[in-house]
């Protein structure tokens, strides 16, 4: 049993109310509980973050403290993996894969802190300029306040909290109420690797109060946020004064052309489309497939799908386990029987399994149904059949979203055409669009979000420069 407490200012704080249950999101046990945080320990949590920016913390202890805490994630790599399959209801194949993630995020944030440098300008160039010296200080924009989500609850976190102490800025982390648990471990292991009181600051409770508090503070410079597109674009327009970074969300799609390898594809449905329920931004949900191909890999997607293992995320054969909540469940299972409802072809799925919903593909799916225009975040692929390429590029665009998205094809022309045409942050070829490293840039565009993480990408996000000029 995890008790979480608040982390305020270099240490652990009781709450302001009843602390609130964590289950876990299989057997419905109570797994721990978070703390409450009062308003005033909001702005007591971001008053500590603002002096801390005040005392120095030079890049190389910057760079030490974030490569002792990898150090020591990876030490407790299994312990952590566990957590997040009861807290997220993660399989525990994944649940490993994020920790391993995770530690390479905070290795890159060590390796960022050292290669944040100025610029000197040459300002003989312009007639005046010749007896001036001039170069640029960058360094931190100041308070960071990081809001994240459930379903990657350690490596979204430390995407938020590894770039902003690279870069030399102090955090105010708020945690999805659904996995604080996780978020909470990762705090525990930056303390004991030495981080300075104040740098980072972990609250939790009510998400509308704790969220107002970052919003209406001015001395929260930057909001970066993973989650909906609704929520985020809340975000920015309440504060429209400070910085944005929004990862939002998408109905990601992929292409297949007539040439394309089939086992490829299969594969790379199956992993983008329902490992870990379907609940990431990246998960694909639209399939648009030349029309010469449709049947066939309709066919060879049903056997591959039906042969996953579903259910408890404990065991080492399950791909796809329970969805976060018994709410996401019902809606997602909504959506579903909704599309069949107005036409569409249940291929496979569609079911419960405990509390997890078998993966589910669906066909001939309307372009209005809701699986296809907004973000399931559940294990359902809608397979749609086109003409040729320019009806799948026409459909993937009609999207308000613009993630990840995917194209299958031996034939470079088109391949480097979709890689223009289609609007997406990132488009993949021959890969599955769910597929993501730490180190690349990533965002959207649309409806998807605004500004690109990736270590080094995230870090830049997050400076300023200041421009020194010197007579003589």
């Amino acid at each position: 049993m995890i008790e979480q407490q608040l982390y305020l200012d270099g240490a652990w704080q009781e709450g302001a109310g009843t602390p609130r249950e964590v289950h876990d999101t299989w057997t419905g046990e109570v797994v721990g509980h978070y703390a409450v945080a009062a308003p005033e320990q909001v702005t007591v949590s971001i008053t500590a973050a603002q002096t801390a920016m005040d005392v120095p913390w030079p890049a190389h202890e910057r760079a030490a403290t974030l490569r002792r805490a990898a150090a020591l994630m990876a030490e407790r790599s299994e312990e952590l993996a566990d957590l997040l399959r009861r807290e997220a209801g993660k399989p525990i194949t994944a649940a490993r894969a994020e920790v391993a993630r995770c530690v390479q995020t905070l290795s890159l944030s060590a390796a960022e802190a050292s290669r944040i440098t100025g610029e000197s300008l040459d300002m003989s160039v312009v007639p005046g300029g010749e007896d001036v010296t001039a170069y640029t200080l960058t360094q931190g924009v100041g308070v960071v306040g990081a809001i994240t989500p459930f379903n990657f609850p350690l490596n979204l976190v430390a995407h938020k909290i590894g770039p902003a102490l690279a870069a030399g800025c102090a955090v105010v982390l708020k945690p999805s109420e659904r996995t604080p648990l996780a978020a909470g471990a990762l705090v525990r292991i930056l303390h004991e690797a030495g981080l300075p009181p104040g740098r980072l600051n972990m609250v939790t409770g009510d998400p509308a109060e704790v969220v107002g508090r970052l919003i209406e503070d001015d001395r929260v410079e930057v909001l970066t946020f993973t989650g909906s597109a609704q929520v985020g674009w809340d975000l920015k327009a309440r504060s429209p004064r400070k910085r944005h970074v929004l990862e939002l969300g998408s109905n990601t799609a992929a292409l297949v052309m007539p040439d394309a390898d089939l086992d490829l594809v299969v594969n790379s449905v199956i992993s983008a489309a329902f490992a870990f329920s379907g609940q990431a931004c990246v998960s694909l949900q639209r399939l648009y497939v030349h029309e010469e191909q449709v049947e066939a890999l309709v066919e060879q997607l049903r056997v591959a799908t039906e042969a996953l293992g579903v259910g408890d995320p404990a065991r080492e054969d399950v791909t796809v386990g329970p969805l976060i909540s018994s709410a996401a469940l019902e809606r997602v299972e909504q959506w579903v029987d909704e599309a069949v409802s107005a036409g569409a072809r249940l291929v496979t799925g569609g079911r419960r399994e405990g509390r997890a919903l078998r993966p589910t593909i669906l066909a001939d799916v309307p372009a209005s149904a809701r699986v296809v225009c907004d973000e399931v975040f559940g294990p359902v692929v809608s397979v749609i059949s086109v003409p040729d390429a320019d009806a799948g590029i026409r459909s993937i665009n009609e999207s308000r979203f613009g993630l990840n998205a995917a194209v299958f094809t031996r034939d470079l022309g088109v391949a480097m055409r979709c890689t223009r045409e289609i609007e997406a942050g990132s488009v993949l070829v021959n890969l599955p669009p769910a597929f993501r490293t730490d180190n690349m840039p990533y965002g959207g565009v649309k409806d998807s979000g605004q500004g690109r993480e990736g270590v080094a990408y995230a870090v830049a996000e997050l400076l300023e420069e200041r421009l020194v000029l010197i007579a003589g």
